[in-house]
């Protein structure tokens, strides 16, 4: 059982920098979400804009969007993190095919930036329908969309950065 434990422990520390990167984009998407609720507050608060505003159901495609944005940010930074997995990631690589050995890597690489790509489209879609049947509501503001995107975006940003180390060459 320790032997299994210890192994199932250095295979996931292939995911450190996926790890890393999802409680970044985590805090970024939770600090955006906090701030155009409180602006869309304010202004529905002051009475100046009302519910059914465009102005206000616009806010939500601008979360989604920068969501998305700083996901690509995130999985594009550079840090200790991604350097470590990238060596753990070509490591593993040439345990696997000693004659080729950048070739585990770089099958890595690509289904990581296919799936990171992936979920940053389905983070503009609209949410599926278990989401919008639940009627769950921020404030003023439908929470599904957000919640969608919101998590469609740690996503991005942990495959994102996971990829990232798997194409860094030593």
């Amino acid at each position: 059982m320790r032997r299994f434990i210890l192994k199932m422990a250095s295979i996931l520390r292939l995911f450190d920098a996926a790890a890393i990167a999802a409680l970044m984009q985590g805090i970024a998407a939770l600090l955006a979400t906090l701030l155009v609720l409180a602006y869309a507050r304010h202004k529905i608060g002051n009475l100046r804009v009302p519910v059914d505003d465009p102005t206000i159901q616009s806010l939500i495609p601008l979360l989604q969007l920068s969501y998305l944005l700083t996901a690509a940010g995130v999985a594009a930074t550079r840090h200790r993190f991604i350097d470590s997995t990238a060596a753990r990631i070509r490591r593993a690589s040439r345990l696997r095919n000693p004659s080729d050995p950048d070739r585990a890597a770089n099958t890595l690489t690509i289904a990581l930036w296919f799936t990171a790509m992936g979920l940053a489209a389905l983070s503009l879609g609209s949410p599926p329908s278990f989401l919008t049947a639940r009627g769950w509501h921020l404030g003023y503001v439908d929470a599904a969309p957000i919640l969608w995107s919101g998590m469609l975006s740690i996503g991005v940003a942990s495959f994102g950065a996971n990829a990232q180390a798997a194409a860094l060459k030593p």
